[in-house]
């Protein structure tokens, strides 16, 4: 396992939320790898594969040759690919948090993949690679904290060679949501055992927008690849029961119905979701699977979105 710095730590190291996160790694370091995982993913390692392995089998996925996972935190995404996709030859992990390499280290030992893993300590809207040098390109939720998303699909797009793959496990908000809602997304606090986790005071006010997220909306998606040369499909993976069904359905509320309740402010809902329970799994650009995956804790997902784009030239 080779480490690269495209940037310099020394300044890395002065930025406060990377120090946050550098704190955070070192606390995590003491735990076992599944208890890392889960703390980055909510999920295990073996969870997580599972999850992967039936999104894979479902949209037909067959990845090969190199890739680079983008904003990889310890790598738990590129783990579970290298098991699943049997000819891969070398990922890179690349994340902007010099800390997070021991964490790789530790993960990359356990499951004895130190000859396909590199790492790269490095902002992803300006890869220091090649054009056309990557055969794939991976995202578990890192891509909706990019600043510049123009600048994020350029970069990609000029990296991946003709028919190369990105792949995203994320999240693109429905285009009905208001900016109003968004913004209040935005502005939810943390609460108490995630600021534990982190390292971060109790006193201290930390919302999303703080953490350096942001709630790109699905047209950003689709529309910002398009023009980039990136040809994409979109599908959303659930667990189906009535309890979500309920949420789901709570979800398309509007903003000022949930200040009476005071309760749901986060939940959004696709509408294709709905359908899904009506029999009617592939509408107006997104298509639905009913997920077979059993998570065993509270925390888990029961449902993610998934992107995947293929550069057209």
């Amino acid at each position: 396992m080779n480490i690269k710095y495209w940037e310099n730590k020394k300044d890395l190291e002065k930025i406060k939320w990377i120090k946050k996160y550098n704190k955070a790694c070192d606390k995590f370091y003491k735990n076992s790898p599944d208890e890392i995982a889960y703390l980055y993913s909510y999920f295990s390692l073996e969870e997580h594969e599972s999850f992967i392995r039936e999104i894979s089998d479902k949209i037909n996925l067959n990845l090969k040759g190199n890739g680079l996972e983008i904003g990889s935190g310890p790598g738990i995404l590129s783990y579970s690919i290298i098991q699943i996709h049997k000819n891969i030859k070398k990922i890179i992990l690349l994340d902007k948090v010099p800390n997070v390499v021991k964490l790789q280290k530790k993960l990359v030992d356990h499951l004895g993949f130190k000859n396909k893993i590199d790492s790269v300590i490095g902002d992803f809207n300006d890869l220091k690679l090649e054009n056309n040098s990557l055969d794939f390109i991976l995202d578990f939720d890192s891509i909706h904290h990019s600043d510049d998303f123009d600048l994020t699909f350029k970069e990609i797009s000029r990296v991946l060679k003709k028919d190369g793959i990105l792949l995203c496990f994320d999240r693109g908000q429905p285009n009905y949501i208001s900016k109003k809602h968004i913004d209040y997304l935005l502005n939810i606090e943390y609460n108490d055992q995630y600021k534990i986790e982190n390292g971060i005071k109790l006193t201290e006010r930390f919302t999303r927008t703080m953490n350096g997220e942001h709630e790109p909306y699905l047209n950003d998606w689709i529309n910002t690849g398009k023009k980039y040369n990136l040809g994409g499909n979109v599908f959303i993976f659930h667990k189906k029961s009535f309890k979500n069904l309920i949420r789901s359905i709570y979800g398309l509320t509007p903003l000022f119905f949930r200040k009476i309740f005071n309760k749901g402010y986060n939940i959004t809902t696709h509408y294709q979701l709905i359908l899904s329970y009506l029999g009617i799994s592939n509408f107006n650009g997104i298509r639905t699977f009913s997920m077979e995956f059993n998570p065993i804790k509270s925390k888990t997902p029961e449902a993610k979105m998934v992107f995947l784009f293929k550069k057209l030239k």
